[in-house]
């Protein structure tokens, strides 16, 4: 007889460990993903959960489904999705959210009686509603310590102030875009791109600060959608301003499609000439030097040419009048 096989009267089988998994969780629109630990591979995308937060427990929604994960590759100290939110935590989660609102207001007017240069835009209740944390807008260092401290005071919870740059001011209010669509931070971007007057320039758009800066006052993130694109095809193409030998003489280039791969030469003789960037040679220095040159001889042989006849219909022109007055004698 097998005595592993044997079970203890009263002792069930041991039950396997459930695997576990990580799951994305975000807690506002276009808001940052954070990885929590979970063993309910039921969850999916859209689902409300409760989770163990820094802060205290959070209602947060799931982006990323339930996943496999290495060990090694794991991020340290990861919290736990407690289970799928009830329908009283997601009340109480939204009785939290307009009681934040409240002490927004209350705050705005704070703000007043201390005449601070103060932008409030958002509040948020946290640590089971002991603290309230306050996000402001300010071009410049702010001393609030007094108004805090008027904070604490009327509202009795623990009072924390975060200042927020304009495009992070931008994506908590939410905009609307010159391209008539809510703006990209506030409906979808979750993380701030570099972005450089240089991929404007790449992409063959005018610099023109009306039309490249977005509601923040900063450069347009949708600048960045396409650069990689435009990065590829613009190889192998001329820069603006170069000189160039094209099928009608040399010039420099003063309009380039970089979608169309053509642009239009400034003739070094006079004229404007479009044609493809493939039918186009790259002048070196003194290849452009040498052009110019013999541009220049081309034009003072001409002008000599222009003299000449110049000279030969005046000419002609008087000896017609002699004869002319000749034969009226």
């Amino acid at each position: 007889m097998n005595i592993e096989s044997i079970n203890i009267e009263g002792q069930s089988p041991q039950q396997p460990k459930p695997a576990e998994l990580v799951v994305g969780v975000q807690f506002k629109t276009a808001g940052k993903i954070y990885s929590f630990l979970t063993t309910d591979p039921s969850l999916k995308t859209g689902d409300q959960v409760l989770v163990e937060a820094d802060d205290g427990m959070s209602v947060g929604w799931i982006i990323n489904p339930p996943r496999e994960f290495e060990a090694s590759h794991a991020p340290k100290n990861l919290k736990r999705v407690l289970h799928r939110a009830t329908q009283k935590e997601i009340e109480e989660a939204a009785l939290r959210r307009e009681k934040a609102m409240e002490y927004f207001d209350i705050c705005k007017k704070k703000i007043a009686e201390h005449s601070l240069q103060m932008k409030m835009i958002d509040a948020e209740i946290v640590e089971g509603g002991k603290k309230v944390i306050f996000f402001f807008f300010a071009e410049e260092r702010v001393d609030f310590r007094s108004l805090v401290k008027d904070l604490a005071s009327s509202l009795h919870m623990r009072i924390e102030m975060r200042q927020v740059g304009s495009r992070d001011e931008s994506k908590l209010l939410g905009c609307i875009g010159p391209c008539g669509l809510v703006t990209c931070c506030s409906s979808h971007m979750r993380q701030f791109q570099s972005i450089s007057i240089s991929m404007a320039k790449n992409q063959g758009l005018t610099p023109n600060p009306a039309k490249l800066t977005g509601m923040c006052g900063k450069l347009k993130c949708c600048l960045a959608y396409e650069q990689e694109a435009y990065a590829e095809l613009r190889q192998g193409l001329p820069k603006l301003g170069a000189a160039v030998e094209g099928p009608k003489g040399a010039g420099k280039i003063v309009d380039l499609n970089i979608l169309k791969r053509d642009c239009s030469v400034q003739l070094y003789g006079g004229g404007i000439i479009r044609c493809l960037c493939k039918d186009l040679k790259i002048l070196s220095k003194d290849e452009k030097e040498k052009a110019i040159t013999a541009m220049r001889t081309a034009e003072h042989q001409e002008e000599r040419s222009r003299d000449r006849r110049s000279s030969n219909d005046k000419r002609i022109n008087r000896n017609n009048r002699d004869r002319k007055h000749v034969k009226k004698g």
